[in-house]
């Protein structure tokens, strides 16, 4: 009864009446009539809660004194509509009901109230739905209101401790003259394109798991807190959705736009799982030349001292490795020499995968050198699907000290012959800009000049003496 008056759709108050009516009040055991002018009891069920209570058939109900109430308070008994006065006398459940009533008979004195009290308890929850339309607030008692204040703070406590789960994830492919080459936001290998899913899950409670599941070709997984303690966890996932010759393919059968569904469960302790259907979409770029952002993505070697490096040193050399921008994470790893057209010709020595992947590694790598050659460097990294990689070569050259020698004669002879052209130079030009065509002749009929050239705009030019290092370049504005 408590909540059917509540929800009820009200035609409004303050209408009289067009014709009689009665409504009966099965709860309370009573009907009363009303015709627009006065509102009179017809009928009381003996025994009944408004029989014990002292109503009687003839008596006129006057005015209602609790509880208080908007619609009545506002609107006299009579002039209620049917379903506003069926409201109004209906006992609200742990409330009296006062009526002011006057007797059948007007010489007789009864008593001016009767009080009605319903025998239905309190709902449990009496708002299973908040917030309630404007026009059932105004029906609440003043109990009612306090019940609903009560439940608006519940329900908004428990909406900022509902489950959340939020998911970042874009990703392209670049094809590049029909090989794939890289990809932006995610890896790859040779038999799989991994696009990289960002999941944050916050429970407001303990978290218990994150479990991914897909269609045919998906490895049901299952992602656990750090600690068993955690509220919320970030979970970085590059997921193997997607064939690299399938996604090499769309180039030549025009789909570039790749997409499959992840069912996503979460499941927080105390609480209700909460599923969601999480899109993974993959762009695939074709062109020509691979964007200069990715041509560095998986340069994960780099070489540091000694730079210089003779035939019998015995210093090992110190590389820095940086296995994070392998993706996916290779399961073992090893630094590698490769000969001129990049095969492997040994291990040099197996590369830890570290417990977090973020971090540099600075390692001592043994060198060699019991020959005079070009090292050629380079990490080979093996996946979980049975393929490998290998990175682009790092380089150092090991020299005899006879190599050596020859090149600092050779820097020697480099820089006086450089000395000595800049001279006879300067002897020719005190300013080699203010007549650039003029300039430039002179320098090409040079025979000790490997090359001289000048930019069409007339702001720079420069030559390469023959023996040295480098060329020089001249900016005709600094000059100035």
């Amino acid at each position: 009864m408590f909540l059917s008056s509540l929800l009820s759709v009200f035609t409004g108050a303050g209408l009289l009446a067009a014709v009689p009516f009665t409504v009966t009040v099965k709860s309370a055991g009573y009907s009363a009539r009303s015709d627009g002018e006065t509102v009179t009891v017809t009928q009381v069920v003996k025994k009944g809660i408004a029989d014990k209570a002292g109503l009687q058939t003839g008596m006129t109900l006057l005015r209602i004194s609790m509880p208080m109430r908007g619609f009545t308070s506002r609107t006299p008994l009579p002039q209620l509509n049917e379903a506003d006065l069926q409201d109004a006398l209906t006992p609200q459940p742990g409330e009296y009901l006062e009526l002011n009533v006057a007797s059948k008979d007007p010489k007789k004195k009864g008593p001016p109230s009767v009080f009605l009290q319903s025998r239905e308890p309190v709902p449990d929850n009496p708002f299973p739905i908040v917030p309630i339309p404007k026009e059932q607030l105004s029906r609440l008692t003043s109990q009612q209101m306090n019940l609903y204040f009560v439940r608006l703070a519940q329900s908004a406590n428990e909406a900022r401790n509902q489950p959340v789960l939020k998911t970042e994830q874009e990703t392209t492919a670049h094809v590049v003259k029909g090989r794939l080459e890289g990809v932006d936001g995610g890896g790859y290998t040779t038999l799989q394109v991994h696009p990289r899913l960002i999941l944050e899950a916050d429970c407001h409670s303990a978290l218990e798991k994150v479990e991914l599941s897909s269609d045919a070709g998906f490895k049901a997984l299952t992602l656990r807190p750090a600690a068993t303690d955690r509220t919320a966890e970030r979970f970085v996932l590059d997921l193997p959705l997607w064939k690299t010759q399938d996604v090499v393919q769309g180039c030549t059968s025009a789909r570039t736009a790749l997409e499959r569904t992840l069912r996503v469960r979460l499941s927080c302790q105390g609480k209700p799982a909460l599923e969601r259907d999480v899109p993974v979409k993959l762009t695939v770029s074709c062109s020509d030349t691979l964007p200069e952002t990715l041509s560095y993505a998986r340069k994960v070697l780099f070489l540091r001292e000694p730079y210089e490096v003779l035939v019998g040193d015995k210093e090992p050399l110190t590389v820095d490795v940086w296995l994070e921008r392998i993706i996916p994470r290779p399961t073992e790893a090893a630094l590698v020499e490769l000969d001129a057209g990049g095969k492997v010709l040994k291990r040099v020595m197996a590369l830890p995968i570290p417990a977090d992947p973020r971090e540099r590694q600075t390692l001592q790598a043994p060198l060699d050198t019991t020959s005079a050659r070009t090292l050629r460097l380079a990490v080979e990294a093996r996946f979980a699907d049975g393929s490998n990689w290998v990175g682009a070569p790092e380089t150092r050259e090991i020299r005899t000290q006879e190599q050596v020698d020859a090149l600092t004669r050779q820097v020697v002879e480099g820089r006086a012959k450089m000395d000595a052209f800049e001279k006879r130079f300067a002897a020719k030009f005190a300013d080699p800009c203010k007549d650039l065509p003029a300039t430039m002749k002179w320098l090409q009929a040079q025979t000790d000049l490997e090359y001289a050239s000048a930019e069409e705009d007339g702001h720079s030019f420069s030559y390469k003496v023959k023996g040295a290092l480098a060329p020089l370049v001249f900016s005709c504005h600094a000059w100035k």
